[in-house]
């Protein structure tokens, strides 16, 4: 663990009736937690950006917020060490890889450190250290053919020069600084921004989905508003008991079939992800700069429409992940078996 989850302002520690509301709903809404100073030099920074890769977008006029054109920022211009672009769109999306930077983990990853360890168990929670001297992240994987293939995407065609080949064991992975640093808990995703007049969603919520059911070591997602997100101005989309739920289905499907993985998962399509869609209301998040939005690792989700003029939303999402010693690979293989809070704290167990 770095100094700085001692020195850096940490959120508060959920009550009693915050931990009980996360565990029955999934998710929990923390306005306005984290450093105001530390946020606006965020914003800062994704400004200068802007004006370094897209000028024509002016901070102070929103008309010129405008959406990526076709092959106007792609995220397939990628550095010559590897890893994504930098700075890249699509439509109404923007998107920086800034996620294992110094300013952007302590400002919306190490700020959440204590709560996150209130929540998976403390001395349990992968570190996020973010990049070294050379720019290169390091951190725990659990390389299944899975997970490598979910990376391509991110490190090219020539993802097994990082990541070797499948053993299907958890092993330090070493990933460049645009990578998916996420994997190896090193770094967020950055930040993920919907320009305004975003379009509403896909039918039938197509866009919604729920990634970490298994082969992960992930448990606790969040998302932080380094800016103001008023309502219906683009803020995550949840899908309250939809944990529990899938945890449910799944395991009733192992239970009878008597199969140790489930090898059919599809984040997107799979039962009872379209039930859920039809027959439970999300909840549309909102909230000042600074806010927080945890959820369950299994939470149905999306990002939401932005019907703003005048609002860029600006949200850093990351991961905590429980350490290999903590929950071993053997357990996250056969995913998901006996309780949905089976890896959490006792402080949540015992709610």
């Amino acid at each position: 663990m770095g100094e700085s989850a001692f020195t850096l302002h940490q959120v508060e520690k959920l009550t009693e009736s915050q931990i009980a509301q996360f565990k029955r709903d999934g998710l929990l809404v923390l306005p306005a937690v984290l450093d105001p100073d530390l946020c606006g030099q965020v914003r800062d920074q994704l400004w200068d950006t802007i004006a370094e890769h897209r000028p024509q977008m002016k901070r102070d006029d929103p008309s010129t917020w405008v959406p990526f054109a076709k092959g106007e920022a792609d995220r397939e211009q990628r550095p010559k060490e590897g890893g994504d672009a930098y700075f890249f769109g699509n439509g109404h999306r923007l998107f920086t890889r800034n996620g294992a930077e110094q300013l952007l983990l302590d400002a919306a990853v190490r700020s959440v450190w204590n709560v996150a360890e209130q929540l998976l168990g403390e001395g349990e929670v992968v570190w996020p250290a973010g990049v070294d001297d050379e720019g290169i992240t390091t951190g725990p994987c659990l390389m299944t053919e899975g997970n490598i293939q979910g990376m391509e995407t991110h490190l090219g065609a020539d993802v097994e020069t990082w990541t070797g080949k499948a053993t299907g064991k958890s092993e330090t992975l070493r990933l460049p600084k645009t990578g998916p640093v996420w994997m190896n808990a090193q770094g967020a995703r950055g930040l993920y921004c919907t320009l305004p007049n975003s379009p509403p969603p896909k039918e039938n919520f197509g866009g919604a989905h729920a990634e970490a059911l298994f082969e992960t070591h992930w448990r606790l997602q969040t998302a932080v508003y380094v800016d103001d997100v008023p309502p219906l101005a683009g803020g995550l989309t949840l899908w309250p008991g939809s944990h529990r739920r899938i945890w449910d289905y799944w395991e009733a499907v192992l239970r009878e079939e008597g199969s140790g993985r489930v090898s059919e998962w599809n984040g997107y399509t799979a039962p009872p992800l379209p039930d859920i869609k039809a027959d439970t209301e999300p909840v549309v998040t909102a909230g000042p700069a600074g806010s927080v939005v945890l959820w369950h690792a299994n939470l149905l989700h999306m990002a939401g429409q932005n019907t703003r003029s005048d609002v860029m939303r600006q949200a850093a999402i990351y991961a905590f992940a429980k350490t290999p010693e903590s929950l071993p690979d053997d357990v996250v293989m056969r995913d998901p078996q006996g309780d949905l809070w089976r890896d959490w704290s006792e402080a949540v167990r015992n709610q």
